[in-house]
């Protein structure tokens, strides 16, 4: 549904990566908020109680989850229409960005946070820093070709990982070693000079709309619920994603909880599992990066749907062995082999649902598009972090095992609901032939 390649310039390997340092700002700020801050922060809090820091969390991360999806597809949806001299994406990548530095510092100023600071904080971070990311993903559709989307969107995975990577080493350091307001004023001032750098990077070729149309904020949202042109298959697409990213997601909040208790002979204090994390985190992070950015190249060349296959299959069995890790050993090993499995999910979806983008929907698909990770991350936040009322090595083992079950279904509806026949009617010219 997207324009055919020959109608937008093809990009340099270094506009790509200037495009994307959004990402990286992003991602240092999710990553590191989500699993180290946040239930750092609620466990310094002497009122709740050791069996309640789960379902916090939990609490906390699904409504900012839900801000987050609510935030991300208005921006889309919003930008598809800007005609600002500034450019049709850049106002929204802007104001989401330099408005996520003061809610991360409002933590950082009132520090130690009371738990409705924390919560306050936690949901406005993720609501600018998506106000941000819902103005970033059209860019795929408008402004990169086709045929260079799938490595488009590795790039992005590469930074997307980086910015991962220093969520969990350098921020997790400082946390580690006292600095939490630090590690807070850190994450927000990248946040907002990353998504400067994207939008000087972008400026030149992100176009306004020829003609300001005025409308009202209920306007948009009325959008949220219809579209100009129906394109089913993306929403089987999305169902899958969302199933998917519900599996990757499922120990994003709790990681250091689950390392603590899952191995705890070996990280038998909270200190101790912030370490393990950070271990986890680097092998992860580093076989992410190279698959994200192999995995879209191939998409490109052999199709987006046999990569996208794959990688969902591989994650299910992985999920499953790390269930059963004898040791700690065994368990990096097989999240060394499923984060080799997660780059497809990360970079290769993405790069389908821009080709499956009406142009000018594009803000608002991707949009839905993003709705795999939110819808994902809540309900993650909020199930897993039921089940772990129960603060025992069992109730993790049922977090893995239930993982496992939705890659599983995920593929299934890919398989089933996701034809190679049906994605080409729906794209300007065939990716790939592969079936």
């Amino acid at each position: 549904m997207s324009t055919a390649s020959s109608k937008v310039a093809k990009r340099s390997t270094g506009y790509l990566l200037g495009m994307s340092v959004l990402m990286l700002g992003a991602n240092v700020v999710w990553t590191s908020y989500n699993s180290v801050l946040l239930p750092t922060m609620v466990q310094l809090q002497p009122s709740v109680a050791e069996n309640m820091r789960g379902p916090t969390v939990g609490l906390i991360g699904f409504f900012g989850t839900l801000f987050a999806i609510v935030a991300s597809l208005l921006a889309g949806i919003i930008t598809d229409h800007s005609a600002s001299k500034w450019g049709k994406r850049i106002p929204g990548i802007l104001i989401g960005s330099l408005l996520t530095l003061p809610v991360i510092a409002l933590a950082a100023i009132f520090f130690p946070p009371v738990v409705p600071l924390i919560a306050v904080s936690f949901i406005l971070m993720q609501t600018f820093t998506n106000v941000a990311n819902g103005a970033w993903w059209p860019l795929l559709a408008d402004i990169i070709p086709e045929d260079q989307r799938g490595t488009a969107s590795g790039i992005q995975g590469i930074l997307t990982m980086v910015g991962a990577a220093l969520g969990i080493v350098v921020i997790s350091g400082l946390v580690s070693a006292g600095q939490i307001q630090l590690a807070l004023w850190v994450i927000g001032i990248l946040m907002a000079v990353s998504g400067i750098i994207t939008a000087l990077i972008i400026r030149k070729q992100d176009k306004p709309e020829p003609v300001a149309i005025k409308r009202s904020l209920w306007s948009y949202v009325g959008d949220m619920f219809r579209v100009k042109t129906r394109v089913p298959v993306f929403a089987w697409v999305v169902a899958s994603a969302t199933l998917a990213n519900m599996g990757l997601n499922s120990l994003a909040f709790f990681a250091t909880y689950f390392i603590q208790l899952y191995f705890p002979n070996q990280y038998p204090t909270p200190e101790a599992a912030a370490s393990g994390f950070q271990l986890m985190g680097g092998i992860s992070l580093v076989f992410t990066m190279v698959s994200a950015i192999l995995s879209g190249i191939i998409s490109d060349k052999v199709g987006r749907r046999p990569v996208i296959l794959t990688g969902v299959f591989l994650c299910a069995v992985t999920t499953v062995a790390m269930a059963f890790s004898p040791s700690f050993v065994f368990f990096l090993i097989m999240t060394a082999i499923r984060s080799l499995a997660t780059g497809p999910i990360l970079t290769v979806i993405p790069a389908l649902t821009s080709d499956l983008s009406p142009k000018d929907e594009a803000g608002q698909y991707m949009g839905y598009a993003n709705l795999a990770t939110g819808v994902s991350g809540a309900l993650s936040a909020i199930i897993f972090g039921v089940i772990l009322t129960s603060w025992t090595h069992t109730s993790f083992f049922v977090i893995l095992i239930a993982s496992a079950f939705l890659f599983l279904a995920g593929a299934l509806i890919f398989i089933w609901k996701v034809k190679q026949k049906t994605v080409d009617q729906h794209t300007t010219h065939d990716v790939a032939k592969a079936t």
